[in-house]
């Protein structure tokens, strides 16, 4: 993982047949595809949550010199 953002966000949704209203934090995990899968099962892992949203961004359009400071940031 090169970086990750992190924002408090407030989050409505249901669950248990109840609708929830919830401070939560939602985090941006930049990184590149070799290390998706080991990201994905270490936030399973360790999220509190029994079912936490873990959401992909297929980012096909990204600035060179971005994409190669993630690309060493990540090896």
């Amino acid at each position: 993982m090169a970086c990750v953002n992190i924002s408090k966000i407030s989050s409505i949704y249901s669950w248990n047949d109840k609708i929830e209203n919830t401070s939560e934090y939602l985090a941006i995990f930049k990184t590149i595809t070799k290390n998706k899968t080991l990201l994905k099962k270490k936030i399973k892992e360790t999220h509190p949550y029994e079912i936490p949203e873990i959401a992909e961004v297929d980012v096909t359009s990204i600035n060179k010199s971005y994409l190669n400071w993630l690309i060493e940031s990540t090896n």
